[in-house]
């Protein structure tokens, strides 16, 4: 009887870590087109619920080598996100502005474009689905 409780408890040990690692894993960013490897790149995450495109919840901050910039979160949980990247040229860890307009490039999920009549970036106009299969986004920087 009790051989048998222990190998049940460990089927429900297990079953409980297998659907807890179901529900996180590793979001990668590949960013390229920077036109120098100048200052840092910021990703800035947001969640449904966070102020885009000002109250992210998780930043990273990364270095640029030739051009191009890997970055990788950890234990995220799956499900919609949407994210800001910044070439923070001077390494101030924001995005500066000039008359209100960025003057640093910027990238964005969902293959979004900031034009004068695009209007601000929201959670919707950048969302993307972070899952098992889909953790994996490329983002042009635009100059």
């Amino acid at each position: 009887m009790k051989k048998l409780i222990v190998i049940l408890s460990g089927i429900m040990l297990f079953a409980t870590f297998n659907v807890v690692a179901q529900t996180q894993g590793n979001l990668t960013f590949n960013l390229s087109g920077f036109a120098d490897n100048s200052g840092q790149v910021l990703v800035e995450l947001f969640r449904k619920t966070d102020k885009v495109p000002t109250e992210p919840f998780k930043v990273i901050i990364a270095k640029i080598v030739n051009n191009n910039a890997h970055v990788i979160i950890s234990n995220l949980d799956y499900g919609e996100y949407a994210a800001i990247i910044v070439h923070d040229q001077n390494a101030n860890g924001h995005i500066d502005h000039s008359w209100g307009i960025p003057s640093e490039p910027l990238g964005y999920t969902n293959n979004w474009k900031l034009t004068l009549l695009s209007g601000m970036p929201t959670f919707e106009k950048l969302k993307f689905r972070f899952s098992e299969s889909g953790n994996s986004i490329s983002i042009e920087m635009k100059k």
